[in-house]
């Protein structure tokens, strides 16, 4: 009896043994098959260990940095952000933004978004999970260069830029990094409002619709939280207004230029139609009813420089806004907790698909 025992143990670990061999020899040619992928996410994996083993306490750091009055006013908002995105706004709950990860004054992550050179197509890169998105991240600014003169030699127009914030979706307890701390107080709430509504609610494959109701929730739920604070909500009003402005003249103008690629008939000077095209477009910059103009008109350089990708990155993030504002003001009567609530249980995304 006990050796028939200890035949069938000896037969299941065998078994066990087998189904984990076949196991680890699939993951193995899946990572062959996708080296390139493989090593992108472990470079990431390794740079995202980085920031998690270097943060710290916000205690610990407002003992270790002389902070200025804004800093100090903005480390004690957060609590009450967060508070608000799940008492208020039905969020999940999680641990973002308890601790925080100096900087040092650096830019620690770079974004590379792309688009074909005569037609508004956004490049496409495709990961496990999230499935296809259109931007990719580095935390090794030469990485994202090599990237990016990649993307350019392949005739691609390539945007790279750092960025002063992003998400995990809930995989880690992304800290706050210090860059946030110098944001005006409109401007930290949209911001940290933006990264936890995405620790909430993401759809695979569908990034155009997952910033672009993260940036809609996130003005909204700013709105809300400073109503009882006039000057913060003045200046935050103030600063979006100007934003607005020039996202939905770009808007149009991607509009315009997804029109007028198919009509160039010339294609031995296509590229000197397109440039003007862009010229004419940043040569309008100035007519544009904003408050602060100087502010706009340096980005004049970038849409030459950057071309195409430069339009793709203000429809990634703001051109489903006036469609989102009017299926909200008609199924949510100004509800964003109930807005949330039917992401949450995807409900919503029927409603704004048709």
């Amino acid at each position: 009896m006990q050796r028939y025992k200890y035949e069938t143990m000896m037969v299941v670990f065998r078994w066990i043994r087998l189904i984990f061999g076949y196991l680890f020899f699939c993951l193995a040619i899946i990572c062959v098959i996708n080296y390139k992928t493989s090593i992108y996410l472990i470079e990431q994996g390794r740079g995202q260990l980085q920031v998690l083993t270097n943060k710290e306490s916000i205690t610990s750091y407002q003992k270790n940095n002389e902070l200025t009055e804004q800093e100090k006013n903005n480390l004690q908002l957060i609590e009450k952000i967060k508070a608000y995105s799940i008492d208020s706004l039905g969020y999940l709950p999680t641990k973002n933004f308890t601790e925080i990860y100096d900087q040092k004054g650096k830019a620690i992550l770079w974004v590379i978004t792309a688009s074909a050179p005569y037609a508004l197509d956004a490049y496409e890169w495709k990961f496990p999970l999230v499935g296809r998105v259109s931007y990719k991240g580095f935390f090794k600014k030469e990485l994202a260069q090599k990237e990016y003169n990649h993307l350019a030699a392949m005739g691609y127009d390539a945007d790279l830029r750092s960025v002063s914030a992003w998400s995990t979706l809930g995989w880690f307890n992304d800290p706050l990094l210090s860059s946030m701390l110098h944001r005006s107080k409109g401007s930290l709430c949209n911001l940290l409002f933006h990264e936890l509504f995405h620790a909430t609610y993401y759809a695979a494959n569908n990034v155009e619709f997952n910033e672009n109701v993260a940036s809609f929730i996130a003005h909204k739920a700013t709105l809300q939280f400073l109503q009882n604070d006039t000057a913060a909500l003045q200046t935050y009003l103030n600063n979006f207004s100007d934003n607005a402005i020039y996202t939905r003249y770009m808007i149009r103008q991607a509009n315009y230029l997804r029109s007028f690629y198919p009509t160039i008939a010339d294609k031995k000077n296509k590229d000197v139609l397109k440039l003007k095209a862009l010229y004419t477009i940043a040569d309008s910059i100035h007519l544009l009813p904003l408050n602060d103009r100087t502010k706009f008109m340096s980005k004049k350089e970038d849409i030459f420089k950057y071309k195409n990708a430069y339009f793709v990155d203000f429809e990634q993030y703001d051109s489903m806004q006036d469609s989102l504002d009017a299926v909200f003001n008609k199924f949510y009567k100004g509800s964003l907790k109930k807005l949330v609530q039917d992401l949450k249980q995807d409900k919503t995304i029927i409603k704004f698909g048709n």
